[in-house]
C-alpha cells in the first residue's frame, strides 16, 4: 500500500515537472541517481547547508532533506528540474520518504 502511494505521489510529480520545465533526460536522471546513491553510501546526505566542495545534486538533496515537510520544500521542488530528480532520487534511495 506504502509503495502504491510513494509510486503515486512520484507520478503526480514527475507528471507536473514535465508540465512546467519540458521533457526529462534519461542521461541527467542516471547521473543524479548514482550521485545521490554515492553520497548516501558515502555518508555526504544530511541535513546541512551547502558545502562548495560537494556536488550541487548532493547540496540539493542536502537542502530538500533540511527543508522536508515544510513550504521551503515545495518552494525548492519548483526551483529547477534537478530538483525534481534529486527528489526522486532520495524516494528511490530510502533518504526520505513520502507520507500519504
Amino acid at each position: 500500500m506504502k509503495a502504491n502511494v510513494q509510486t503515486q505521489r512520484i507520478a503526480e510529480l514527475i507528471k507536473s515537472a514535465k508540465q512546467q520545465f519540458g521533457d526529462f533526460s534519461e542521461v541527467k536522471k542516471q547521473e543524479i541517481f548514482l550521485t545521490i546513491k554515492e553520497a548516501k553510501a558515502r555518508g555526504l546526505l544530511r541535513k546541512q547547508p551547502p558545502d562548495r566542495c560537494l556536488s550541487n545534486y548532493v547540496n540539493a538533496a542536502n537542502h530538500l532533506l533540511r527543508s522536508y515537510a515544510t513550504d521551503e520544500f515545495a518552494a525548492a521542488l519548483n526551483q529547477s528540474l534537478d530538483y525534481i530528480y534529486v527528489y526522486v532520487a532520495l524516494v528511490g534511495t530510502n533518504s526520505i520518504t513520502v507520507t500519504a
